[in-house]
């Protein structure tokens, strides 16, 4: 009780009401202020920790000093009559100053916090400005009995977003974007301002036997409730629903009320088990989990037994068996899939996109073109439709319109994974490392980041040669992804480590990926990760393996053909590599091209079907080869065709510090060393740090022998010893190995 009293003659209660009303009103204050000045919300919290972390030092203060008129005085004594000194002593200027500066560590800790919230939460709304108009449609919550059913609720989301899209005057969001605050905990308000949209519809379904009622309520940007209302029914009636509650939005948002469309016969079904399995399709296809493909088949199929006439079954049952797929036979298949679908519902959206990227694929790009224009003309809001407009306008050399078709794409999707990725790789080859990598960091800011986020940064920083950040994001990606049983994920960090030279480290979760897959034999990644090590003879010894083993015979042969014969010309086995990396081309050529394969190695069809950066690269090892073995007409005809397709224009997408060293080799290859320097020069300043693989190539070795190469690539090394440090210094702190083997101990959700 004497405690208490204490405390009271002390005024240690009073500070404590001043100091806890001063701090509501600062924070109050700076949640008024924060968004008008494009402070994220979430740098409050590290302003409410700032005053709580302070509290204690404000009540220390009060227990020994009084603040008065003649200022700042020690308490004076309990009990004591005579006269006492209270002026402070050296021990109290001493306490005066370790809690001032306690305190101001405390300030300058939490500033530096929502400094860094201003950094890194900008990405998350950068480029997405609300529009008038505009709405998410946020994932509607399952309330049946059975969560294993979220799928029909899902379902009846999407549902309701396509059709509130085919209203015309609305500018309504993908769900991509908006379903990424699944299960969230922030507010409406900051929700609605991540996805730059005005208004937000949430709900939820509860289904029960033959019955189903959906509650909708239609938020503004506030948060504030503008419209609910339920909505009874039999399951026979879900697609009734569906469009009550797209109308009535419809009514709320836009003063002109649009009347809703009747749905084509081949839209709707009463077969509710048709249904579910089509909507148990569409989430693997979504998802992209593990054993997505297969699952997401086996599901649309059964929903076209039970059936018939439903078209969108047709249509995923297409989307599944081709995307991400390289182009064979279960193409054509797929093609006929489409066809059915747009015969059934000729206003489609999902079937007139998957049918225009099967003929666009197919090499008839210009109707593929027409229709994915029209799938997008039937779903505005029909995101995959805009990633695929654009490849199909890049095949027809029409860039401007295939980038401003992902940028569109964006604004209905602004949280996409796979238009993020493709415009960030674009951002990323014309030299806007900030905007790519800004562009990646907005998916890190979600409540669950998209799967593959953290190895996509993981490429990014490999691309521009930081490393250190590399080997954190491919942790990052691995601590997301290690129970999920997908080896590949091992990969990605070995990589990061080998380009700092790190070989023990790098071989340990090199061997961690190998160790799970001993089945299979990717050739490719084992050429690419041995290409990094000081010890060659280990690319001899995996192509021993290789060519003793059954995928070589049994497998795709121009595959291994050709990695083979870039491993070969690695080690020096220049007769060997030359054989079997033109039997490889020939076969790729006849597969592209089989009524009339041209006899030479055609790198403009090639273009058509591989990626860049691969194609230059065995370009200039073939050529390098061909110079060893004295054939030089063959390697100068090869350099001067690739000159001519890539290197000949002021193309902006050389502009990036891998395209500069490809320019380095294919100018230092045809005898220009002044230029290889320069051009190596602009890739360093850019940020390369490639120095490993630069070393152990050989097609390299007589380049980096002249004048200026070795003071650039001891300036390079230099770099990599200081991103060296700093990993080696996290190393150090956190045994990630540890960590790992914890995760892997630990059985995954099904």
């Amino acid at each position: 009780m004497n405690f208490w009293k204490e405390l009271r003659r002390r005024r240690v209660f009073r500070l404590a009401g001043l100091y806890i009303v001063g701090a509501w009103l600062v924070i109050q204050v700076a949640d008024i202020s924060f968004p008008a000045w494009g402070v994220p919300e979430t740098a409050l919290r590290y302003l409410f920790i700032a005053a709580a972390a302070c509290f204690p030092v404000a009540l220390i203060f009060s227990w020994f000093y009084d603040i008065t008129a003649r200022g700042i005085v020690r308490t004076e004594p309990i009990g004591d009559t005579e006269v006492i000194d209270l002026r402070l002593k050296r021990s109290d200027y001493i306490l005066l100053v370790a809690l001032l500066a306690i305190g101001v560590a405390i300030l300058l800790g939490s500033l530096g916090k929502i400094q860094e919230q201003i950094g890194t939460g900008a990405p998350a709304t950068a480029g997405i400005e609300r529009r008038d108009n505009s709405i998410a449609v946020l994932p509607f919550t399952n309330l049946d009995v059975n969560a294993d059913t979220g799928y029909f609720s899902d379902g009846i989301t999407e549902e309701i977003l396509h059709r509130l899209s085919t209203l015309g005057a609305l500018h309504v969001l993908a769900s991509t974007s908006s379903f990424a605050f699944r299960n969230s905990d922030e507010g409406p308000a900051s929700v609605s301002e991540k996805l730059g949209v005005r208004y937000l519809l949430q709900g939820s379904v509860r289904r029960d036997k033959d019955y189903v009622r959906v509650t909708a309520r239609l938020l503004d940007e506030t948060g504030f409730q503008v419209w609910s209302e339920s909505f009874d029914r039999k399951l026979q009636s879900i697609f009734v629903i569906q469009t009550e509650i797209a109308q009535a939005v419809s009514r709320e948002i836009v003063k002109e009320i649009i009347p809703a469309r009747d749905l084509p016969a081949g839209r709707t079904t009463e077969n509710m088990e048709a249904y579910d399995e089509y909507l148990a399709g569409k989430v693997y296809l979504d998802s992209r989990t593990a054993d997505w493909r297969h699952k997401a088949i086996v599901a649309f199929e059964r929903a076209i037994e039970l059936d018939v006439g439903f078209a969108p079954s047709y249509a995923g049952l297409a989307t599944a068996m081709t995307v991400n797929q390289s182009w064979g036979e279960n193409w054509e298949e797929a093609r006929t899939l489409a066809q059915k679908a747009v015969e059934l519902d000729p206003e489609l959206a999902d079937a007139h996109a998957i049918l225009g990227l099967i003929q666009a694929a197919g090499g008839d790009n210009n109707r593929g073109l027409e229709s994915l224009r029209r799938a997008v003309d039937l779903d505005p809001s029909l995101a995959i439709a805009y990633g695929w407009m654009s490849f199909t306008l890049s095949r027809l050399g029409l860039d401007a319109e295939a980038e401003a078709t992902m940028l569109r794409g964006l604004e209905v999707d602004p949280l996409n994974p796979i238009l993020i990725k493709n415009i960030s790789n674009k951002e990323s080859r014309t030299g806007s490392f900030d905007r790519a990598e800004r562009l990646l960091l907005r998916l890190t800011n979600l409540p669950e980041p998209p799967g593959p986020t953290f190895y996509w940064l993981h490429e990014l920083y490999t691309q521009w040669g930081r490393f250190s950040q590399a080997v954190d994001a491919a942790k990052h990606h691995i601590r997301l992804h290690a129970s999920g049983g997908d080896p590949w994920i091992f990969e990605a960090l070995a990589f990061a480590y080998a380009g700092l030279g790190f070989s023990a480290e790098a071989d340990y979760w090199y061997g961690k990926f190998r160790g799970q897959i001993p089945e299979e034999q990717p050739i490719h990644s084992t050429y690419f990760f041995f290409k990094l090590s000081e010890d060659q003879s280990r690319i001899a010894e995996e192509l021993k393996n290789l060519e003793s083993g059954p995928a070589f015979e049994n497998g795709d042969r121009a595959y291994f053909l050709g990695y083979g014969g870039l491993a070969h010309i690695q080690v020096g086995a220049y007769e060997k590599g030359i054989e079997r990396l033109e039997q490889g081309l020939n076969l790729y050529q006849k597969r592209y091209q089989p009524e009339d394969p041209p006899t030479g190695i055609d790198l403009a069809l090639l273009n058509e079907h591989w990626d860049t950066g691969i194609l230059i690269d065995i370009a200039h090892q073939l050529a390098f080869a061909y110079r060893q073995i004295g054939r030089t007409e063959d390697a100068q005809e090869l350099l001067q065709s690739l000159q001519l397709l890539y290197w000949s224009r002021d193309d902006a997408e050389t502009h990036n510090p891998g395209a500069y060293e490809s320019l380095a080799l294919q100018r230092g290859l045809l005898g220009d060393t002044a230029g290889a320097l320069e051009a190596l020069q602009q890739s360093v300043e850019l940020g390369w740090a490639n120095y490993y693989e630069v070393l152990n190539d050989p097609a390299w070795a007589g380049i980096v022998e002249g004048p200026g190469f070795r003071e650039l690539l001891d300036q390079v090394a230099a770099e990599i010893q200081r991103q060296r440090a700093i990993v080696e210094a996290a190393d150090a702190e956190h045994d990630f190995r540890a960590e790992v083997e914890r995760l892997l101990a630990t059985p995954s959700e099904p």
